[in-house]
């Protein structure tokens, strides 16, 4: 099976630095998840930082020679891999997205569920705690382990297979442009219309970082939606065994 990572970058490099840090972390906890190639693409005008985008690391850069925006950037490139590339299963990141330590074994448990290929993972839960405010309350944290399937598709890092890629993302994206609405909800409609399994863990496995220089959010609705989520830490990872629905 070929497996690839492909990442969505603009012009944050602070930011990029921070989520290959933590990809290339995760593939030391988790050697079992082989990756074939990693790809970053570069919306154009973007990331003029060329020690960063030169890291070894980072097996092939994508430079756009037009500016796509945050549509049709991940189109493209997941185009690129499951089209061009025959890509067998894909991991998309965005470059504001920084991986939990154990978020590679997810995908591996993940993976590990084909040959059933109407699966998409989302490595992002919107969870936060029930009293953030109060010192005085313990913080609510779901089962690290528990992996729920849900109906909406969530953009902050998710993993498909080729198969539904060509049948069902790339097809459908973005098919309500007509609307303002982003990409992420175009494909809501999709898992909803053709009955797809979308799984997420009831702790989040990705961390948005994103507060400035985003195109959709404010660092004021950023810290609304996002200052006190949770997201698996070191302690949760040493608590789990396996993953299970």
């Amino acid at each position: 099976m070929t497996t690839t990572v492909t990442i969505c970058a603009y012009d944050r490099p602070d930011y990029l630095l921070q989520v290959l840090e933590s990809l290339h972390a995760a593939m030391e906890l988790c050697p079992e998840f082989q990756i074939n190639r990693i790809l970053l693409g570069i919306d154009h005008g973007g990331m003029d930082n060329e020690v960063l985008v030169q890291d070894s690391r980072v097996l092939e850069v994508i430079r756009w020679p037009q500016h796509l925006g945050v549509s049709e950037h991940p189109r493209r490139l997941l185009q690129h891999v499951f089209m061009e590339l025959r890509s067998d299963f894909n991991l998309h990141l965005e470059d504001d997205t920084v991986l939990a330590p154990d978020a590679l074994r997810l995908v591996e448990w993940f993976r590990s569920l084909m040959p059933d290929p109407a699966h998409i993972l989302s490595l992002h839960s919107h969870v936060l705690p029930l009293h953030p405010d109060d010192p005085h309350t313990e913080v609510w944290r779901p089962d690290p382990a528990l992996v729920k399937p849900r109906d909406t598709f969530g953009v902050w890092g998710w993993a498909t297979t080729a198969y539904v890629a060509r049948r069902y993302i790339l097809p459908w994206w973005n098919h309500r442009r007509e609307e303002p609405i982003g990409w992420d909800w175009s494909l809501t409609d999709t898992v909803r219309r053709h009955g797809l399994k979308v799984l997420s863990p009831a702790l989040s496995r990705v961390r948005n970082i994103g507060r400035d220089g985003g195109v959709h959010a404010t660092p004021e609705t950023w810290d609304a939606d996002h200052k006190d989520e949770l997201c698996a830490n070191d302690s949760d990872m040493r608590q789990i065994g396996d993953f299970h629905l």
